[in-house]
């Protein structure tokens, strides 16, 4: 699904966020992505996502390469992702409704559809009670939910989430990793952003350590001993 090949990302400030990253994502799988601050992790996000064009090498989603794509087929494609934020990103001047609506609304859904589609996924993250509430008026954690309800809204194929536990307490966050998972489980590619090893613990997957742009190593076995070892420095072909 995803292709990575000696990726380099460089912002107009001059610093190098991802330094010769080689990853491969397949469909269907549930992968965090780990790493100290400025690793890379929400570099990698944003450049699968279309919000910044690599510097050189390559990366593609679904045989797309961001490199070559036009700005026309970048926004076609991230109409087929869902994108989870730590702040949200809610409309506080919507209800809860229209702001999970609005990705059926641009891809041009007829209201019925659209209203029934919408219905659903709040009864998923259980909010079905809170549609025509506005975002003000909710927790951190319900918003959190509204947010994953936004990125299902259009049944992507694919979520990228960065750090979306990063502003919640223990309980609510293993909370909101429950629906991701559960996500995965009916067949959607989840790439989530974390800092917080202890819920990997509790919801085993594919764990791809960043470390200074490039990938450090990549785990299996989620040993919590091997999750808190210091990153050894990438080996540089």
């Amino acid at each position: 699904m995803i292709q990575m090949r000696q990726l380099m990302l460089r912002y107009p400030t001059g610093k190098t966020a991802l330094s010769g990253l080689n990853l491969n994502i397949e469909q269907g799988d549930f992968v965090y992505l780990i790493g100290e601050s400025g690793a890379g992790k929400s570099s990698v996000l944003r450049v699968l996502y279309g919000g910044v064009r690599p510097t050189s090498g390559q990366a593609s989603l679904q045989k797309l390469d961001f490199r070559r794509a036009s700005d026309r087929q970048i926004r076609a494609l991230r109409q087929r992702i869902g994108i989870i934020f730590q702040d949200h990103k809610l409309l506080f001047a919507r209800s809860v409704f229209e702001n999970v609506a609005l990705p059926l609304r641009v891809q041009g859904w007829k209201y019925d559809r659209l209203y029934h589609r919408a219905k659903k996924v709040l009864e998923f993250v259980g909010l079905e009670d809170r549609m025509h509430s506005h975002p003000e008026a909710l927790s951190g954690g319900e918003q959190q939910r509204v947010a994953i309800a936004r990125a299902m809204a259009a049944n992507p194929p694919l979520i990228l989430a960065d750090e979306p536990t990063g502003n919640l307490d223990v309980d609510t966050a293993r909370r909101v990793l429950d629906y991701l998972v559960d996500l995965n489980r009916h067949g959607t590619t989840v790439i989530m952003a974390t800092h917080d090893l202890h819920l990997l613990k509790s919801h085993p997957g594919r764990v791809i350590r960043l470390h200074g742009g490039v990938l450090a190593d990549e785990l299996h076995d989620l040993e919590q001993g091997s999750l808190l070892e210091e990153p050894q420095e990438p080996a540089h072909a």
